[in-house]
């Protein structure tokens, strides 16, 4: 069952009795998806997460400086600019402040348990980070620049809160980063 809902908020933190993190995931209709992060899953995140941001990054051809002597030019370099300008300022404004808000009614009974982090890009749309969970469903987060540095924010903080590292040896991982061709019927 698929059940789409835009983000309003975000809340990463370190539960000690259960030695996990726990992501919540509060949406606009004023509900909340609660889902597990164990170390491991949190590792292969971690690293899911680099990779995503990574490919979300402006590049330098979507920047590049365009040849000023062509009629268009000096508005094509203004334009380049400004959307660089505005990548910056949404990255910059981010609020990591704000409390969460506990009244959101949960979708599930007791929280997911992640048991698989991947990222899944199919065509030229935003990457997605896909959770599976043990009981069979699975949480699918649309990835922009915004939430992937939001996220990684959190779980730094969470992270060192709990104690843990994130720093995975080569060959460690278990993350996938799917490419798909999917063609929709």
């Amino acid at each position: 069952m698929t059940n789409e809902s835009a983000i309003e908020q975000i809340n990463l933190g370190f539960n000690e009795p259960e030695d996990r993190l726990l992501l919540k995931v509060g949406l606009a209709d004023k509900t909340e998806v609660a889902v597990w992060i164990t170390r491991r899953i949190c590792k292969a995140m971690w690293i899911a997460l680099q990779g995503a941001g990574a490919t979300l990054l402006p590049t330098s051809s979507q920047f590049a400086a365009p040849n000023i002597v062509t009629p268009n030019g000096k508005s094509e370099a203004i334009e380049s600019f400004q959307k660089e300008a505005v990548v910056q300022n949404n990255l910059a404004n981010l609020d990591f402040k704000s409390e969460y808000m506990a009244d959101r009614q949960a979708r599930s009974d007791a929280p997911m348990l992640a048991i698989l982090c991947l990222v899944v890009t199919i065509g030229a749309q935003l990457p997605q980070l896909d959770l599976q969970c043990s009981n069979g469903q699975s949480v699918k987060i649309l990835l922009t620049n915004e939430l992937v540095r939001a996220l990684t924010n959190m779980m730094q903080m969470a992270t060192r809160e709990a104690g843990w590292d994130l720093f995975v040896e080569a060959g460690n991982a278990q993350v996938s980063v799917m490419p798909n061709q999917q063609t929709v019927h």
